[in-house]
């Protein structure tokens, strides 16, 4: 049985969805013959893309020969799908000669195209849900708390931009004439799809951690609290800010160390000029390798983790694997997938004074420190891993194709 998995890599980075489609895919080959077609994103601004190619059919991968007479290098980045045309001209120079097509990572509609083209039965899953307008203004508008008045353009940009991308989105859901399931990586995400009589499956566990991260629990802490991830405002990277600041002005000084790669100089340049005005004890440590990131984290009394963009959050999951509660906004998605856990504690999306409060709150009970060991947090943990996540999505395949 053959699939043919479309998406735009099979690296693994700090962006929740990548990390899910490297773990899953490779996996699947235990379930079937799977080729890769890269989409577009994967040609664009790539100067490795015959190292990764090369990378991926190490994994008992196939990639055919067709991969070579796709070139999209000129293109430039968009947040935003590309024309029709693209999508059409790409389409039309693969050919495709396989049982299912499967996109791990539905942002873009490459998939869609293909397809609708062969006639192969089409199942995709998403990462994140399908943001209304509303939703879209509002949470922006929260996540550049201290800097809005001097981001009023990223706030629209962003504001906008995410509402087009899911009505782009639900406009190839629709076009899709033979899209057997959706998937998604937690309840909340899947229900913001609105798509009538196709199958929708929640993937459960939705994401996973390695074995190797338990290794490093320690309930020897040490006096910090942390936050990682790819650091972008919509992630919670300038709320840390505000968060911190609320609580040097009661008085309480909190160390903090941040990791990740800031994707924009704007933000990062606020960040640090916050932090020297403010006198702020937030150490950056810049984009680690996963055994340092994993030694800093398990130190740290608490994950902070003020995001609002997230369907699932590997980030929160993999803080729990390494012995460290969690502070979070109750983002729908998240807790959905969460609301059980005693290890982390939820306060309303936005309201950066209740997670200044919880914080000080735990930096002096340890009441969420004890429950990150107690022994439902640990068997939730444990089920959350690759094999079970793969096990899933193939089952879910096997029983589209019969």
């Amino acid at each position: 049985m053959k699939i043919t998995v479309v998406t735009s890599g099979l690296g693994s980075n700090y962006s929740g969805g990548s990390v899910h489609v490297s773990n899953v895919i490779k996996r699947l080959t235990n379930y079937f013959d799977v080729e890769f077609i890269p989409s577009i994103n994967f040609f664009v601004s790539n100067r490795n893309a015959n190292t990764e190619i090369e990378n991926i059919r190490k994994f008992n991968i196939k990639i055919p020969d067709i991969y070579n007479s796709l070139d999209f290098s000129k293109l430039k980045p968009s947040f935003l799908p590309y024309s029709f045309s693209i999508y059409k001209e790409y389409s039309e120079k693969v050919n495709l000669d396989s049982d299912f097509i499967y996109d791990p990572d539905y942002t873009t509609p490459e998939s869609v195209f293909l397809s609708n083209r062969s006639g192969i039965l089409l199942g995709i899953t998403l990462h994140e849900p399908l943001y209304p307008l509303n939703q879209s203004i509002l949470y922006t508008y929260y996540t550049l708390r201290p800097f809005f008045f001097q981001s009023i353009d990223y706030f629209v940009k962003r504001s906008i931009g995410l509402y087009l991308l899911t009505r782009t989105k639900e406009k190839y859901i629709r076009d899709a004439r033979h899209l057997n399931f959706i998937a998604g990586v937690s309840e909340s995400t899947l229900s913001s799809v609105k798509a009538q009589r196709i199958r929708k499956y929640i993937l459960y566990p939705g994401n996973g951690v390695d074995k190797e991260l338990l290794s490093y629990r320690t309930k020897n802490k040490e006096d910090y609290v942390v936050f990682w991830t790819t650091l972008i405002p919509p992630k919670g990277i300038l709320n840390i800010l505000y968060i911190v600041n609320l609580l040097k002005k009661r008085g309480i000084q909190v160390k903090v160390k941040i990791m990740g790669k800031f994707l924009y100089e704007k933000f990062k340049k606020f960040f640090l000029e916050y932090i020297k005005e403010n006198s702020l004890e937030i150490e950056y440590l810049g984009f680690l390798e996963k055994r340092e990131l994993y030694k800093v984290v398990s130190k740290a009394r608490l994950l902070l983790y003020p995001s609002l963009a997230d369907g699932f959050s590997i980030t929160i999951l993999e803080s729990l694997a390494l012995g460290t509660p969690v502070i979070a906004y109750s983002l729908p998605t998240v807790y959905s997938v969460y609301k059980d856990i005693p290890a982390i504690k939820f306060v309303k999306e936005g309201d950066v004074k209740s997670m200044a409060n919880e914080l000080e709150n735990e930096l002096k009970s340890y009441k969420l420190l004890n429950a990150v060991f107690d022994e439902k947090t640990t068997s939730f943990i444990e089920f959350h891993n690759w094999d079970k996540v793969a096990e899933n999505v193939a089952s879910i395949i096997k029983e589209s194709l019969s």
